[in-house]
């Protein structure tokens, strides 16, 4: 059987992994960039088979293809059209050109030998046998074609076709099953997924409770202590006991957040809805946090143009919030500073903003701002600590009241945080 073959494959890549694949199997191989360069070889030395992409430059595999099958001296030869399109016109196409062989890419190495042992082993049939023309004009997908192919050709390529098919669908069906098994496997994965976060809710819980009472205790012990011997204590001593005050105050609040984390990550989040009114919601934290302002000898200011702003809250999560937001607002501003707090309708919301003027924070780091643990360049201006899980907290309660929450920030200017909420109808 004759083993020479000729390849014109345009793209580098590709002609050279067919000629490594043909010549690995004992084939003799020449290989041309495009149909012009082939047909300058074939003067050369006439192959047993060529094998053509159909897509090149200068000279496309169906004008090749057509050129070879006018030609006496080439018209014997049998071609193998290589192409990764998948319209059926593409079919019709290579039946006019008079192409023998029909192959789609991306093929499998095995795919592709049989084929062409198939066309060598059939081509002294296709020399001798079923040789009378067929002049046929045909229409196809709303367009006429003519075809001017031998029987043998027609019966080839449309046998290729339908082994492409099937190739494809035998593809098609393994993939299937890969997927089922992957799907499979998510599952299974997702169910061990769900039992460690279930085991992980369940030890936070376990944990916060067995810390949080100790906790509570050492900072109440601290205070009385403090009460019976603050006339009789040291400066350095009255600096340990509110070291103690301190840090046991900032374990308690990391406790109490991470608790409120894990229940609204879980999706255990209860809101329990009234219709009240964000004004007063508002002045009142404001008032809660007045003192802690003013050892910073920071002014808290509140306008809104409504003396009334309904809206349906969970007045606990929405207490939560402004709470976060004013404590942060204090924190980062520098001392003597003013802090304004705006709430406006806007269309069917509320819009709640918190404005400092402090250090600012860097553009590119707002996106850690509302991630667990996520904490920026910016320091507290007077080393007041943070949890880093505020934030985090403020977005999952607002946008599980269905409003949004944002950041405007300019560094060594000051920052607002803003927060909406659906009006009450």
């Amino acid at each position: 059987m004759p083993k020479d073959i000729l390849i014109v494959e345009d793209s580098p890549t590709q002609r050279e992994q067919l000629k490594f694949i043909l010549e690995k199997n004992n084939y003799t191989v020449q290989a041309a960039q495009n149909g012009s360069e082939a047909l300058k070889m074939l003067k050369e030395s006439k192959p047993s088979l060529i094998v053509t992409d159909i897509l090149m430059p200068e000279m496309d595999g169906y004008t090749l293809c057509k050129k070879l099958k006018e030609d006496k001296d080439f018209a014997d030869i049998p071609i193998l059209l290589l192409t990764s399109l998948s319209d059926p016109h593409d079919v019709i196409k290579g039946l006019q050109a008079g192409a023998d062989n029909f192959l789609t890419k991306p093929y499998k190495e095995q795919f592709l030998l049989s084929r062409i042992k198939y066309i060598l082993i059939n081509q002294e049939l296709r020399k001798g046998g079923l040789s009378s023309e067929v002049g046929l004009e045909i229409v196809f997908g709303g367009e006429k074609y003519f075809i001017n192919s031998n029987r043998m050709q027609i019966i080839d390529l449309l046998l290729s076709t339908y082994e492409n098919a099937i190739q494809k669908n035998n593809e098609l069906a393994e993939a299937n099953k890969q997927l089922i098994r992957m799907h499979q496997e998510l599952e299974l994965k997702n169910t061990q997924l769900n039992k460690l976060n279930d085991d992980k809710s369940r030890f936070l819980r376990m944990a916060a409770h067995d810390l949080r009472n100790p906790i509570a205790a050492i900072i109440s012990s601290a205070n009385f202590l403090l009460e019976i011997t603050d006339q009789k204590l040291s400066e350095n001593e009255l600096e340990y006991f509110e070291l103690i005050d301190r840090s046991g105050n900032f374990v308690l609040q990391l406790l109490n957040e991470l608790l409120d984390l894990e229940v609204i990550e879980s999706g255990n989040l209860q809101l329990n809805l009234e219709k009240l009114d964000l004004v007063k919601s508002i002045q009142r934290n404001i008032s809660f946090h007045k003192s802690f302002a003013e050892k910073k000898s920071i002014v808290i200011d509140f306008k809104s143009q409504d003396k009334q702003v309904i809206v349906d809250i969970d007045q606990v999560k929405i207490d939560q919030v402004l709470n976060n937001l004013i404590s942060n607002a204090i924190k980062f501003s520098h001392p003597e500073s003013h802090i304004l707090l705006n709430v406006s309708k806007k269309e069917n919301e509320a819009v709640v903003s918190v404005t400092d003027k402090g250090q600012g924070i860097p553009k590119e780091e707002f996106g850690k701002l509302f991630k667990p643990f996520g904490k920026t360049s910016v320091r507290a201006t007077r080393g007041e600590e943070s949890t880093g899980l505020g934030l985090s907290i403020v977005k999952k309660i607002i946008e599980s009241h269905n409003g949004k929450v944002w950041v405007e920030s300019v560094v060594e200017k000051g920052s607002t945080f803003y927060f909406s909420l659906p009006l009450n109808k």
